[in-house]
């Protein structure tokens, strides 16, 4: 009897280790092949439906294996039929039926999805109203044939986005379009999503040039800016082509700095600072950089951890010194003034990374609130590069514009400043070792030719 529970036993650990190999499976498939979340689910339920089958079948066939005991009857008809019904063929027969199931369920699933996404698109395209003043938009993208989703924006009490108006992949072709502006959301596997604008002007062709850039460590998180001339307001000059994080760098990407131990590394930080108006060597400097419970990181911190609720808000409170050791430790920089209104206007006069319209300017970009906003809160506001928050959220730290100075810039403005602080003409140098609620930041890399 021992001897038939062990192989009892045995039979069911098998099928437990089987049923978790084949969920992992799912799961790839899930992830690469973009199957719905019930897929997972109807995996899981056909494995718990088979425990009970595969069950029995161990313990009766485990049994008969081992013979009838002496001191019992063989057993009813009712017992020797169930012994025939539960047998590893059937079983197995079944588990091979319930895996038909599931993979003619998905397939099914995916086919009528992809039919969809195609009859969506055409249809969407199709209910365009060009009756009236419209334009067209060229589209060129870097690789080429990226996905592209067109929504028109709409403005209100609030701006919101409509429906898409088309979606499929990108082709050179010249899109009519009715008048107005739109927000496009380039995606291609394997690369990082990029959000640009193009505003349609009755009667024009708006070419747009996108380069996405491939998901890689180099490159997360960051878009490309192309070589171009700095804006005039700050000089015009020549600027080389560089990466730039897409947003301010966030309390949750701070944290993983902290947490890679960044105040301690002695190499991302110079070797005297001036804090609180006194030039002191590395380590004393340091360690006066706390948060509001006397603990290492941002001011706005407490206890080395960044407020409830805020993990994807700028990361404020951090001295220019943090704020360089942060990009130091990614292998970036912090930019240059040219660098910096270069991403945020592009290569036109535009005031504003959007454009023109200052009407709608408080809705694009977060000036006079209460606080800081989640990044890339609003993809109106983005700028010709699709680089989010250039106006206004938090203030960012650039590299000083002089060597061995004690004071950098601070440009773009914050969620406490008016909107005319986001200006080429507006910016303020505060001590390297100043830090306040308003003041984060982002790194830039250097892109060889």
């Amino acid at each position: 009897m021992r001897e038939s529970r062990r192989t009892f036993v045995s039979v069911l650990g098998l099928y437990a280790a089987g049923s978790w190999l084949v969920l992992q499976v799912v799961d790839v498939l899930n992830q690469n092949l973009g199957l719905p979340p019930w897929a997972f689910s109807l995996a899981l339920t056909l494995l718990l439906v088979g425990l009970p089958i595969v069950a029995i079948t161990a313990w009766l066939q485990t049994r008969r294996e081992l013979g009838p005991s002496t001191d019992q009857p063989e057993g009813s008809g009712a017992s020797r039929g169930a012994r025939r019904l539960f047998t590893w063929r059937n079983a197995a027969l079944g588990g091979l039926a319930a895996l038909a199931l599931w993979g003619v369920v998905s397939t099914t699933w995916l086919l009528q999805a992809r039919s969809d996404d195609e009859t969506g698109a055409g249809e969407a395209t199709s209910r365009l109203d060009l009756s009236g003043p419209t334009g067209f938009l060229m589209l060129e993208t870097r690789p080429s044939g990226a996905d592209v989703e067109i929504r028109a924006i709409e403005i209100g009490e609030e701006l919101s986005y409509g429906v898409p108006v088309l979606v499929g992949p990108s082709t050179t072709a010249a899109t009519e379009l009715p008048a107005g502006e739109y927000l496009l959301v380039l995606t291609q596997a394997e690369s990082m999503p990029l959000t640009l604008l193009a505003e349609i002007t009755p009667g024009d062709t708006v070419s747009v040039g996108a380069s996405l850039l491939p998901d890689s460590p180099v490159s997360s998180r960051m878009v490309l800016v192309p070589e171009g001339p700095a804006p005039a307001g700050v000089g015009g000059l020549p600027t080389e082509a560089f990466l730039i994080d897409r947003h301010e760098v966030t309390n949750r990407e701070y944290a993983s700095f902290m947490a890679d131990d960044g105040y301690r590394t002695a190499n991302l930080w110079p070797d005297s600072m001036t804090v609180d108006g006194v030039r002191l060597a590395r380590a004393e400097a340091i360690s006066r950089l706390t948060d509001s419970t006397g603990a290492l990181g941002p001011r706005t911190w407490s206890g080395s951890v960044y407020p409830s609720g805020s993990a994807d808000h700028p990361a404020t409170g951090v001295s220019w010194y943090e704020a360089n050791a942060y990009c130091s430790w990614e292998g970036k920089r912090l930019p240059t003034k040219a660098q910096w209104w270069r991403a945020a206007l592009g290569d036109g006069d535009d005031p504003y990374p959007w454009g023109t319209d200052s009407q709608t300017l408080r809705m694009r970009a977060n000036f006079e609130a209460t606080g800081t906003r989640e990044v890339e809160y609003s993809p109106a506001g983005v700028s010709e590069f699709g680089v989010f928050e250039m106006a206004g959220n938090a203030r960012e730290w650039l590299r000083p514009e002089q060597e061995e100075t004690m004071q950098a810039p601070s440009v773009g403005g914050s969620w406490q400043d008016p909107e005319y602080t986001f200006s080429t003409e507006w910016r303020e140098a505060l001590p390297l070792g100043f830090a306040n609620e308003t003041t984060g930041f982002r790194c830039i890399r250097h892109v060889e030719p």
